[in-house]
Parts: C-alpha cells; sequence; structure tokens
C-alpha cells in the first residue's frame, strides 16, 4: 500500500473542496426527507421501488433506467475523451476517501504517517478511527437502501431480528476498512475497470495531466543540467498510486495533479513553469492548440445528446400509473336476456407518485356499440392512495351486438383511465371485446 506524501498547492486545495462538497452531499442525502414524506433518494428494494427527487419508479419502466444508464456510460465517454480520468481524480469514491483517510492519518500520526517507526498506541488509534469512518459511510450507503432513521431506531433498541441490512453493514464496514487500509491504490491499478479501457477513450488530443518531456528531458544527472528536469522525484514522491507521470500514460495515473502542485513548486526555485500539467500529447509534441473537436468527441457528444434529449422527453411525458387490463380467462363473457353482452376484465392498479389518485374509467367502444362499466365502486371511481396497489374486476356490458357487427371479426375496446383531479393523469388501454361462443 501507497502512502503518498501530503502536498499543497492549487490542485490540491481545489480537490479538497470538491471532495468535501461530495462528501456533504453522500451523507446527508439519506437523511433528507421531502414535505410529501418521501425521501429524496432511495431505493428501495423490497417494495421495488426507487425515489429521486420527488418521483417514484418502478421495475416496469425499464426504458427509463436504460436511458439513465446509457447516460452515465456516454457521459464517461465523452468527458473522458476530453479530459481523461476526470472521474478518478475528483470525484471516484475511492479517491475521496483516500483522501480523507489520508488526512486523519497526518492527525493522529504526523510525519510518522506511513513510515515503520510509527507509534504503535497511535497506530492502533489510528486503525480503531478508520474502521469507525468505515462503518458511518457504509451505515450511510445502506440509507440509500433503508431508512437510515428506522435503522437508527431499529438498533438502539436491537429490534433489528429478523432484517438483512446488519449485514450488509457489517460487510461493508469491513470490506471499506480493509479497502483503505491494505489495497487502495492496487484497486486502482488490477480491479478498476475503468482504468482498463481509458486508454480505448483517450487520444493524443485529450486534455489530461501529462508530463512535458520535450522541456524535461533528459533529465538533470547529479550537477550536470541538461533538461529542465531537476530529478528531484518528487512527482513520484506525492503520487497516490506511486507510478512516475514522467514514464508517459498509464493504467495507474488517476489524474489526481498532486504531481501538478509538487512540479509547480519546484520548478518555481528554478524560475521555471511546471512540467507537468493539464496538456495533451500532441500539444507537447507539435506545440499547436489543443483540438477540442474530432470524430470520437462528435460521436460521443451527439449520442449523449440524444440520449439525454429522449431521457428529459420521456420523464417530461411520463404518467406516475401502471395499469395491466387483461381479459378475465375464470369467465366467459355472455349475453343477458336483453340481448345486452357482458365482458369480465381483470385490472391491477399501482399508483406510483406521493399524492393519492382518483381514478375513473370510461370506455371507447366500435362504431354501433353501446356500453357501461360496473366497477362495485361508490361513484364508479377507484380511489388509489399513494404509493399502493389495487386489483380490480370491471365488467362491461355492451348494447347493439347485432350479427353484422359479429361478423367483423377480432372487436376491440379501449378504456380510458382518468385522474378527476389531475387532468394530466390519463392512460389508455386497449383490449378485445369477447364474444361467447353460441347466444
Amino acid at each position: 500500500m501507497v502512502i503518498s506524501r501530503p502536498i499543497s498547492g492549487k490542485f490540491r486545495t481545489r480537490r479538497y473542496i470538491v471532495e468535501s462538497l461530495l462528501l456533504a452531499l453522500f451523507t446527508f442525502s439519506p437523511w433528507v426527507v421531502l414535505p410529501s414524506g418521501a425521501p429524496l433518494i432511495r431505493l428501495d428494494i423490497p417494495k421495488r421501488m426507487f425515489h429521486l427527487f420527488g418521483q417514484v419508479y418502478i421495475p416496469q419502466e425499464g426504458f427509463i433506467l436504460l436511458l439513465f444508464l446509457l447516460t452515465m456510460g456516454l457521459s464517461l465517454f465523452f468527458f473522458t475523451s476530453l479530459f481523461g480520468r476526470l472521474w478518478c481524480g475528483w470525484a471516484c469514491p475511492q479517491t475521496v476517501y483516500i483522501d480523507l483517510f489520508d488526512l486523519i492519518g497526518q492527525w493522529i500520526l504526523g510525519k510518522k504517517y506511513g513510515k515503520k517507526d510509527a507509534p504503535k498506541g497511535r497506530l492502533y488509534l489510528l486503525h480503531f478511527v478508520w474502521f469507525l469512518i468505515s462503518a458511518i459511510a457504509s451505515f450511510h450507503w445502506i440509507g440509500y437502501f433503508v431508512s437510515p432513521y428506522e435503522m437508527i431506531k431499529e438498533l438502539s433498541s436491537l429490534s433489528f431480528t429478523g432484517r438483512s441490512y446488519p449485514y450488509f453493514w457489517a460487510f461493508f464496514t469491513v470490506a471499506m476498512y480493509l479497502d483503505m487500509a491494505m489495497i487502495r491504490e492496487q484497486f486502482c491499478k488490477y480491479g478498476c475497470p475503468y482504468a482498463r479501457f481509458q486508454t480505448v477513450l483517450m487520444d493524443e488530443h485529450s486534455y489530461n495531466v501529462t508530463y512535458d518531456y520535450k522541456r524535461g528531458e533528459p533529465r538533470r544527472n547529479k550537477k550536470v543540467k541538461i533538461g529542465d528536469c531537476t530529478a528531484c522525484n518528487m512527482c513520484l514522491v506525492v503520487c497516490p498510486t506511486g507510478i512516475d507521470i514522467r514514464d508517459g500514460l498509464q493504467v495507474g495515473c488517476i489524474a489526481c495533479a498532486k504531481c501538478i502542485d509538487a512540479c509547480t513548486i519546484q520548478m518555481a526555485k528554478e524560475g521555471k513553469k511546471s512540467l507537468i500539467d493539464y496538456f495533451s500529447l500532441n500539444q507537447i509534441e507539435t506545440g499547436q492548440k489543443i483540438k477540442w473537436i474530432r470524430p470520437r468527441v462528435v460521436v460521443y457528444g451527439a449520442l449523449l445528446f440524444f440520449v439525454v434529449s429522449l431521457a428529459i422527453w420521456k420523464l417530461t411525458t411520463r404518467i406516475p400509473l401502471s395499469v395491466m387490463l387483461v381479459p378475465d380467462k375464470t369467465v366467459e363473457p355472455s349475453f343477458l336476456p336483453d340481448g345486452t353482452l357482458r365482458n369480465f376484465y381483470k385490472i391491477k392498479l399501482q399508483n406510483i407518485s406521493n399524492d393519492t389518485q382518483h381514478l375513473n374509467i370510461s370506455t371507447i367502444l366500435p362504431s354501433g356499440l353501446e356500453g357501461k362499466i360496473l366497477l362495485g365502486e361508490e361513484n364508479q371511481t377507484i380511489e388509489l392512495p399513494p404509493l399502493s396497489m389495487k386489483d380490480q374486476r370491471i365488467i362491461l356490458e355492451t348494447k347493439n351486438v347485432n350479427p353484422d357487427i359479429r361478423g367483423k371479426g377480432l372487436l376491440k375496446v379501449d378504456f380510458i383511465l382518468q385522474d378527476i383531479k389531475n387532468t394530466n393523469i390519463k392512460l389508455k388501454k386497449t383490449v378485445p371485446l369477447s364474444l361467447p361462443l353460441s347466444k
């Protein structure tokens, strides 16, 4: 495990600000409850519901999930092709928590942090604090699946028997502690899939943390000054993954920019600009400006724009009501003595909003037919409480079913479901209008 030397500088300060905001967002989001009583963000697996910013999504809305995953993937492709491993260096949880754990290590052990002669007592204290931070972080991670208020209440009263989240909490706590205390950069180098395909996404025009080898090489040899690089190796000492940026683009480089701050300090002593900065390889080799618009960027950008536009359209036209309507196979259609045709249907309704819905059901029948719906509900209106499901049998009575209409083949009927208090909630379902085998 690599313990890099702390460094201060422009990029280190900016990264601390970004990481602080991300940690605050991660920690406080599970605790936020909206005025409607719904959580801000929660993936409720037992109830098969995903709460996000006041909206509720269910597994049947798989197309929205597909668009979300495509947006995340294409965003990764697009921004990596432009700015390299921006995610790894500035927002990846692995990087953010390594920096947090390093700050704690420096606070407890001081200059002895990362050294073999660190005091044993303080070293044990450090690992205890690391384990405690792992438990707190894991608790908040579980809070995105189970209400943290509910967990606190059950854990404090020891009434969590039969619940599964304590086992997940223990697992993630141990896993995070082992990762931060023993693995760290090894995951970035050998376990992270993003590191594997970053070289496919980037090219010579990507704006990334890069060493200016034309200025720096050949490096200074003792007191013999050749290139601008003084061979101080500070870029290697401060690297959290232990690589040498001067060897070129590598899987282990997470673009954290600590080497930029280190080189800036060293080159300032020489009265020169940093040899390591955000460059493109083509910029170093030819001295030309960065080429932002190029084929891969255009393709990724166009695909991302299309998927985001489709997702926005899908979300803005989304109706928070799920309806499954099928003929009731247990009851055959029949004619009443007055010639009225009766059809039986089963309907499953799910309110996927945080408001009560009052649904009215009407029909559109083939030309020449008249009909009415029997629900068995008062005022012929179905009331659906927030986030509830209801199974209902519908009886459709159709008149004027004469022989001419019967000979037209398959007949269909449209059922219109509309919330009488919210005209934006309106769905149409088309089902067959069946006839009995004989009158």
